[in-house]
């Protein structure tokens, strides 16, 4: 019974007549019914060919110079986000796949965390890493120095504006309003061989009873990492003006 039971179900796994058939020189299964089935492909055999990997878009151009793994003609540089850019053939091969020569990775190289609201000290000092330093930054960390240094602050948030009104000693200074439609600033966001991009961002504060105020910056520009593809596209092609740039 039990060699009959696993003869029963080996004529259930197993086609009794597997059939291929040419389609314009490919070859197709035939499946049971008589209907054509899925392609046969040849299996790769091939061993992995590991690119060039650097940390910098002008490294990726020395690359594509040098003719690294010896490039031919249908090539291209494909920006695959704000993060990585890869060298490419742009043909896929038998295997359908398309080989890699060269990626440029950006590693970020900051902790600044947009949204996560810091003690004063702590982020001045992530603010001062993290952005790439105009004029508005320049405003913002002087701000927040003076909050730091202060001995109360209070903070009036209206729902669409907030108002900080810090007091040092005895002196009570000025109130100060945060725009409500944002500040433009510079993160270091993508590789630094491209124009930096300016965003705008909410600063905001968080009151603390008995203590100085939380401080936290939201991100509102949702065009941010379009525009750092943009900015590397542009270096690129003014690296590069005969190359092929896919974004």
């Amino acid at each position: 019974m039990i060699k009959e039971a696993l003869e029963f179900l080996a004529g259930i796994q197993t086609p009794k007549n597997p059939q291929v058939v040419l389609v314009h020189d490919q070859p197709f299964i035939v499946n049971q019914n008589g209907t054509l089935g899925e392609a046969v492909r040849p299996v790769d055999v091939s061993w992995p060919k590991q690119g060039l990997v650097v940390g910098t878009l002008s490294g990726l151009v020395d690359a594509y110079k040098a003719k690294v793994g010896d490039l031919g003609d249908k090539v291209a540089l494909h920006i695959q986000s704000h993060l990585q850019v890869s060298l490419v053939n742009v043909n896929l091969d038998a295997y359908g796949k398309r080989r890699e020569y060269a990626r440029a990775v950006h590693a970020e190289d900051t902790a600044f965390e947009f949204g996560k609201f810091y003690e004063p000290e702590k982020f001045i000092i992530a603010f001062r890493a993290g952005f790439y330093f105009n004029e508005e930054a320049v405003k913002v960390q002087q701000l927040c120095s003076t909050i730091a240094s202060g001995s109360a602050v209070a903070v009036n948030d209206d729902g669409i504006s907030q108002e900080v009104i810090v007091k040092s000693g005895t002196l009570t200074e000025a109130g100060i309003t945060l725009p409500a439609d944002g500040i433009p600033l510079i993160p270091w966001r993508t590789f630094r061989d491209a124009n930096p991009v300016e965003s705008r961002f909410l600063l905001r504060m968080r009151g603390v009873k008995d203590g100085l105020p939380l401080i936290a910056i939201f991100e509102i520009d949702a065009r941010w990492k379009l525009d750092h593809v943009a900015s590397i596209r542009s270096y690129l092609h003014g690296e590069l003006p005969d190359a092929t740039i896919i974004a």
